[in-house]
């Protein structure tokens, strides 16, 4: 029988010639790998061997020539660090996508079909079809967990240059995004810490300090806040310029003994993520896992520690934005090789699953033995892997989906519209909170002229959020309050703890009016791109002082400009009136003099404040001078370094308090308040322990420092606690106020970050500028009682005996209902101010800043 020629058969000639053709192909292929530098001919040493850590500076060279070297990688700077570092993403796909032409174009695709609300579906479908998807690996988020960013230039490498199957098709179908490393300079710290001690005592000795200018290990609880430079460099990517459907957020702290912690996640879960989603997560989890078990990489664990309730995480934060965030944490943060006996493990992981029998998600157990820093980074290589092959067999049923969710979001949100009126008192913190709206790519317009939804009257500049929008999933979860269910381990037991807090709601920390209305609100508009600062306004030229409102945050910094500049300020005991009304008690009063008019000014057109002229001088004033502060920084505190966040934004002046410092003593010569951030009495009594750091680490401010502390406050000084730092003065200086709080169980009292309802007394001078009630975000916090007939105490606020819940869970309103939240209590000529709760909690709750700036300026008033 003839055997016929199949149409897929190709003639002898053709045969030859493609041979021919693909022997060149390897052969160029094979001379552009090798002019490809490897990790080790740059760094010095293969990436991840033990005893070796590459800073910052060296993984970034290595990028660089990387990129030099390869038509398959673009590196481009996406922002400067906190310390001024340049920080780089890389782009890595084939030669074709990465033409300027086609990779602008599948950046357009990615960003239209996620925001394709109004996107006919048809179009959307064939935009689906002709794009790649965007995939993204982030390392060194926190810069102890080393292996992350150690891993960056060899994975990088990997994927530019391997030749296999999967990687062609990997690059064919996808555009990956690198960030070597999230923050940049804690990793090079970090690296130059290891060296340092390298061979000595404290080899293996954490690094002492925040590593991120200002939050520190803390640095990954930013991302729908957009405070630190690195989330913002960091942001802008994930959230406004290439919106990938997948993303992996590299981490190394596993649930001890597994080696890697993957998803699927625990329980609970936000009910205002999409559920595609979800089903995204659990299937590059799944993935992850059969690849890691088909490499012989034992060990990975899901379903315990990580919940996917809490927004504001570099993994959760993308899941309002109808993105796949994967979170992984390896094992063994360090560079020096241990090894593991399996008879000290934990029998059972927190739920009770088995360390050493195989279980659903935990089919593999590792056995223990000995482990590198190579082996975590592996591990590292083949999860980022199984999600790069997840993103390139599903590319284009990735991208219908997040146009799917787009229209979703729109469909379901159509009712409803959130105001943000601009006659509320401190419009330019409201205005703030359109800010972080936009940072997370909420759509936001700004009403051209006034408008009236049903008897009330919104005037022009006030902002609209419309429900109805791609992301509609980040405006429930910032405009609204969350309700944590009651989740215990066993009945009547403890609360499961979540993976971080329970109730969130921006509104309510900032303390922004946000009316939700149930309709489409009808107004002449503008869309939002970055919103601008009020418009500054000065009433005139005074007879006696400029006014500024104490119920405005940004006043503190007009102040701190003006005491700064030599301007004299006072404050009123009660009630001022101005030409253009009244403004309460608290109220800032600056004397006209030299220069004060221009910058009284400038100062309201920065800031946006609106400035009162005063004729008649009120019947009582304070004088009010810049106070001498100082900020305990006893230990690697990150609720200290969201505090001078805060300090710098404001223009506060103030002096970083050591240990050493405070056991110096001579504290009143030097400083007129002292802040003491978030700690326990005896941490910052004891510090950390001997041998654990180097000597001028360990240790803390001693008994002697507790004593120099009192004689402080009774030479007058004034000292300022946040939260559990109540203890010290409750403990150690004989204040008549006890924490009701103090030896309950769990079972009773349990508030894992929630925001709750405050009772303010606006009369007492810590309280000035606010009005009856605030919001307050509490974690655990104390609260006080004031012994019967104490004398020189007073209460600023109060938590109410009833409906105390926000947003959030809380366990407990039998306990601290009724009780004081806010106390100030005099110590020989001085006074501590002790605030039951974080009021600068993350420098995200605006709304009870003015605490804080009250406290402090007390020690500059006389």
């Amino acid at each position: 029988m003839k055997r016929r020629l199949s149409r897929t058969a190709v003639p002898v000639a053709c045969v030859l010639a493609l041979v021919s053709t693909q022997a060149l192909t390897s052969a160029t292929t094979a001379t552009a790998r090798d002019r490809v530098p490897k990790p080790e001919a740059v760094i010095g040493w293969t990436p991840c061997a033990d005893f070796k850590l590459a800073t910052y500076e060296q993984i970034a060279d290595y990028y660089r020539k990387l990129d030099k070297a390869s038509d398959r990688m673009q590196l481009v700077e996406i922002g400067k660090t906190s310390e001024g570092r340049p920080q780089l993403m890389a782009i890595v796909s084939s030669e074709k996508n990465l033409k300027p032409e086609n990779l602008r174009r599948y950046q357009e695709t990615s960003v239209r079909l996620s925001q394709g609300d109004k996107l006919p579906e048809k179009e959307a479908r064939a935009l689906a079809k002709s794009g790649k998807a965007i995939a993204w690996v982030d390392f060194g988020i926190h810069s102890t967990e080393v292996a992350g960013h150690q891993t960056a230039p060899q994975f990088a490498y990997d994927l530019v240059t391997s030749e296999t199957p999967e990687a062609r098709a990997i690059r064919d179908n996808v555009i990956t995004l690198l960030v070597p490393n999230v923050n940049p300079d804690g990793g090079t710290k970090v690296a130059e810490w290891y060296r340092k001690n390298l061979g000595g005592p404290y080899q293996d000795a954490n690094f002492p300090e925040l590593y991120q200018k200002y939050a520190g290990h803390d640095n990954n609880r930013d991302w729908y806040m957009f405070n630190l430079q690195e989330t913002q460099n960091v942001g802008r990517q994930l959230f406004h310029e290439w919106i990938p459907q997948v993303m992996h957020n590299v981490h190394q702290s596993a649930v001890f003994p597994a080696r890697i912690s993957i998803p699927p996640y625990e329980d609970p879960l936000n009910p205002n993520i999409h559920p595609e989603v979800v089903r995204g997560v659990n299937l590059v989890g799944d993935a992850m896992g059969q690849r890691l078990d088909r490499e012989d990489k034992v060990g990975a664990l899901a379903r315990q520690s990580y919940d996917i309730w809490w927004n504001g995480g570099a993994r959760t934060a993308p899941y309002y934005h109808n993105q796949i965030g994967i979170l992984t944490e390896t094992a063994h943060a360090s560079a020096t090789p241990r090894y593991y006996d399996p008879a000290t493990f934990p029998k059972t992981f927190a739920d009770g699953t088995s360390t050493s029998e195989p279980s659903v998600f935990y089919p593999s157990p590792w056995p223990g033995g000995e482990w590198h820093l190579s082996q975590s980074c592996d591990y590292i290589k083949t999860a980022s892997w199984a999600m790069l092959r997840v993103a390139s067999d599903d590319r284009e049923a990735l991208l219908n989906g997040v146009a799917k969710m787009a229209r979703d979001g729109a469909r379901n949100g159509a009712k409803t519209t959130y105001v943000i009126p601009a006659d509320q008192a401190d419009f330019p913190t409201a205005t703030k909170l359109v800010d972080k709206l936009r940072w997370n790519n909420i759509r936001v317009e700004r009403a051209v002229n006034a408008f009236t939804v049903g008897d009330r009257r919104y005037p022009a500049g006030s902002y609209l959020v419309r429900e109805a929008q791609p992301y509609r999933a980040a405006v429930l979860d910032l405009l609204n309050p969350q309700k944590y269910p009651d989740r215990r381990l066993y009945p009547g037991g403890p609360l499961e703890p979540p993976y971080d807090i329970t109730g969130y709601t921006l509104s309510f920390q900032m303390g922004v009016t946000v009316d939700k209305l149930s309709q489409n609100v009808r107004a002449s508009t503008v869309e939002v791109d970055w919103p601008a600062v009020p418009k500054g306004v000065v009433a005139g030229a005074p007879k006696y002082a400029y006014a500024l409102d104490p119920r405005v945050n940004d006043s503190a910094a007009a102040v701190n400009a003006l005491l700064a500049a030599g301007d004299k300020v006072a404050r009123s005991d009660g009630e001022v009136t101005t030409r253009t009304g009244k403004l309460p008690a608290g109220t800032f009063l600056v004397t006209p003099g030299a220069g004060t008019d221009q910058r009284v000014t400038d100062l309201a057109t920065r800031l946006g404040l609106s400035i009162a002229a005063v004729d008649a001088k009120p019947a009582n004033v304070t004088a009010l001078a810049a106070p001498r502060i100082g900020l305990y920084d006893g230990f690697n505190n990150y609720d200290e370094g969201w505090t001078r966040l805060i300090l710098d934004q404001f223009g506060f002046g103030y002096e970083r308090l050591t240990n050493a410092a405070v056991r110096a003593g001579d504290l009143r010569a030097k400083f007129d308040t002292i802040v003491l951030p978030d700690a326990t009495y005896n941490s910052m009594r004891n510090g950390r322990a001997a041998g654990s750091l180097p000597p001028e680490y360990t240790g803390g401010m001693t008994d002697a420092g507790v004593a120099n502390l009192k004689a402080f406050v009774a030479a007058g000084g004034t000292v300022v606690t946040l939260n559990k730092a109540a203890e010290l003065p409750i403990k150690a200086f004989g204040v008549p106020v006890r924490d009701v709080t103090e030896g309950v169980e769990e079972t009773r009292y349990n508030i894992p970050g929630s925001v709750l309802n405050l009772n303010v007394d606006a009369d007492d001078p810590v309280a000035a500028g606010f009005g009856s009630t605030a919001s307050a975000f509490v974690a655990d916090g104390p609260a006080f009682e004031v012994a019967d007939g104490a004398q020189g105490v007073s209460v600023a606020a109060t938590w109410p005996k009833t409906n105390l819940l926000k947003s959030g869970f809380l366990l407990g309103e039998d306990v601290i209902g009724g009780k004081a939240a806010v106390v100030t209590a005099k110590v020989g000529e001085g006074q501590v101010v002790m605030i039951g709760f974080k009021p600068q909690h993350r420098a995200q709750s605006h709304g009870t800043y003015r605490l804080l700036f009250n406290a402090m300026y007390l020690g500059g008033q006389g």
